[in-house]
């Protein structure tokens, strides 16, 4: 047999089939609703980090896509890509994994068991390094790339932290500054990574721009400017990462905070003050305080006292550097910021009604200075409310007059309202009868004065007359007295005309004492002012037989200045106040009509309008008021209150009429009674 190789001709020997190197299986890793992510371990390609391609059916994956390369525990890497892809959608689809060009890793759609792993497996194995650059990229490129995916990347991120094991750092609370600026401190000792990003998770990733972190004593102190506030937990890397919980209380003032820092914090965060401070009115406001630590403010409180319904408060402030934003008001937990008249020496005044009710308790007076800082000035235990003008009041009037500021804050009109809310007091009082003990048709109640010779003048100006009438002479108790007490005596007994001399506290307001005299008569009451005297013969008999038939509360009569003109006569009101449209009126001038707001100097009470006057609701501190009130009743029933003209009274001396703050007060609560004014005036 032939067996030479050329035996066979030209043929050559078959080449042996070497089947080709499997693919490995390229792992899926849902991630959220249209997310997923694809891995391969690999080992290293000798220092150099391979060109990595996936293709989906033989295309690219869709933009957005995100690849890494991570160090394992056991060496070698971990290529990990991210891109957006419904999971069904994925799985119906072959897929080619290669690095520089070589097909490494397949997952082909119709294999029985898709390579679907659980989303621990995508750190499991990881180094440490590794975790740190993974949580780093989905953190920061991945937050971005896949922001349309906020809700549930979010979620992803967190659960990724806990799958880390990231450690979360203690907060120790936290200091405020400027128009939102904060530092949070940690319990950390690891100081942070040279531009380390900070990361706020909420309900979506977001990266923090502007932080500044400095370490120091097992601290961590964590600048957050305005554009970066986050009210969640944060996440820095330092250089692995850690979890930042919120502060658990409020933040401190900076000032505050400060204290027992070191000298470098101190130095940072002062200079994170400044920094702020060139735009930032409230941080210039701080570094202004930090420079004058004694403070330069002084507080005068003027007036503090439980109103209904709250409290009414004065006070005058002395802030010549402005370093005072605003007062504040803080009573049984519950506070209020107070509206500040500045001058131009930077002093401040403010007076008004706080409605803050709370019997029987302190109340603190705080400071807030411009940068935000709350200090507290005084404690003080609010005395009750008489009914008085509270110190201060007129002062800051004239503050408010001076810039005519807006109504709702007009001290006068604050003031009045609050003693409308007054429920009525009853005065004790001392009465002593001169003369004879019978009772008049008509009653003359009058202020004694501080003149004896009016007392016995006033009698004569009664005649013969004086059978019908009785006099009732109000007094304040003190030295006075006992002088006023003869010369009643002494008209009593001259005149024989009955004298009630009825003694009260120096604190009583003229309307109360009004009330107190009006509830010892049984008859109408003619009300007089102090030097407030008749002028023409037959003027008893005029308004006896008027109270006693006319349907009116209450009328108004006119007094006449030692020239015949009008002194007083029926007031108004105007959109400026006060008016008195009859004054300087020479008498002849005068005619009846009606009127709005009767004046305490002459006015008559028929014996309907001395019940009604006693049977009111609101305890009136001052007359006009009070009058106005009946007026306002009759206006309400259909009845004018007359103007009686035919016998003038004169006055002889006295007090000008009053002005400011006082004369503002009584046409604020006169506009109270008002209503549509009766035609005449």
């Amino acid at each position: 047999m032939n067996m030479r190789p050329d035996a066979f001709g030209e043929a050559r020997a078959p080449a042996i089939a070497c089947p080709p190197r499997p693919l490995d299986e390229l792992r899926i890793v849902p991630l959220s609703t249209g997310l997923a992510a694809i891995y391969l371990d690999a080992p290293p390609a000798g220092g150099r980090r391979p060109r990595l391609a996936v293709t989906l059916d033989g295309r690219p994956v869709p933009s957005p896509s995100l690849s890494a390369a991570l160090p394992l525990e056991r060496g070698g890497l971990r290529h990990l890509v991210l891109f957006t892809q419904d999971m069904p959608e994925l799985l119906a689809r072959d897929l080619l994994l290669t690095l520089d060009g070589v097909p490494r890793a397949e997952a082909r759609s119709e294999w029985l068991q898709p390579p679907l792993r659980p989303l621990p497996a995508l750190v499991e194995g990881l180094a440490a390094s590794g975790r740190t650059r993974f949580l780093k990229m989905l953190l920061t490129t991945a937050a971005s790339l896949f922001s349309g995916h906020g809700a549930e990347l979010a979620a992803l991120a967190q659960r990724m932290l806990d799958l880390c094991a990231v450690p979360v750092a203690r907060p120790l609370g936290a200091a405020a500054f400027g128009a939102g600026h904060a530092i949070r401190s940690h319990a950390w000792a690891e100081p942070p990574a040279p531009g380390a990003p900070v990361v706020a998770l909420g309900r979506q990733i977001g990266r923090l721009a502007g932080c500044d972190a400095r370490s120091d004593g097992g601290l961590l102190h964590l600048h957050l400017p305005p554009a970066a506030r986050a009210e969640g937990d944060l996440v820095i890397f330092t250089p692995d990462p850690v979890r930042l919980p919120a502060p658990n209380k409020a933040a401190a003032p900076m000032t505050a905070w400060l204290n027992g820092r070191s000298p470098a914090i101190r130095a940072w965060a002062l200079g994170r003050v400044r920094s702020a401070a060139a735009g930032d009115p409230a941080a210039q406001a701080l570094l202004a305080e930090m420079q004058r630590p004694d403070l330069p403010v002084r507080l005068a409180v003027r007036s503090l006292c439980v109103a209904p319904g709250g409290l009414l408060y004065a006070f005058r402030l002395e802030d010549p550097e402005r370093l005072v934003r605003t007062l504040r008001l803080e009573i049984a937990g519950r506070h209020l910021d107070l509206d500040l008249h500045r001058g131009p020496a930077g002093t401040g005044l403010c007076a008004g009604f706080a409605p803050l009710e709370a019997e029987a308790a302190p109340c603190r007076i705080q400071m807030v200075l411009g940068s935000g800082r709350i200090t507290t000035m005084a404690t003080v235990q609010p005395a009750a409310f008489d009914g008085s003008e509270p110190d201060g009041f007129a002062e800051v009037w004239q503050a408010w007059h001076r810039i005519s500021g807006p109504p709702e804050v007009n001290p006068a009109r604050v003031l009045a309202a609050i003693r409308s809310a007054r429920a009525p007091r009853r005065i004790p009082v001392l009465v002593q009868r001169f003369g004879s003990p019978r009772t008049g048709r008509i009653a003359l109640i009058a202020p004694a004065g501080a003149h004896p010779d009016l007392i016995s003048a006033r009698a004569a100006a009664v005649g013969a007359g004086g059978w019908q009438a009785e006099i009732l002479l109000t007094l304040p108790e003190g030295p006075a007295a006992a002088r006023m007490r003869d010369a009643a005596a002494a008209a009593a007994a001259l005149h024989d005309l009955p004298h009630r001399l009825v003694l009260h506290d120096a604190r009583a307001h003229p309307a109360e004492v009004l009330r107190a005299a009006a509830a010892l008569i049984e008859g109408p009451l003619l009300l007089l002012g102090a030097t407030v005297l008749p002028a023409t013969p037959g003027w008893l008999e005029d308004w006896l037989r008027h109270l006693e038939e006319t349907p009116a509360l209450v009328t108004a009569g006119a007094v006449l200045d030692h020239e015949g003109a009008v002194w007083e006569g029926p007031l108004d009101l105007g959109a400026e106040g006060l008016l008195r449209p009859l004054d300087g009126l020479p008498a002849r001038r005068l005619a009846g009509t009606s009127t709005s707001f009767p004046s305490p100097e002459l006015a008559g009470l028929s014996r309907a309008g001395v019940m009604r006057l006693l049977a009111s609701a609101t305890g009136h501190a001052d007359l006009a008021p009070a009058l106005a009130e009946l007026a306002a009743a009759d206006r309400a029933a259909g009845t004018a209150s007359p103007f009686r003209v035919s016998h003038p009274f004169r006055r002889f001396g006295g007090t000008a009429h009053p002005t400011g703050f006082a004369e503002a007060l009584r046409g604020e609560e006169l506009r109270r009674q008002a209503l549509p004014a009766a035609e005449g005036l």
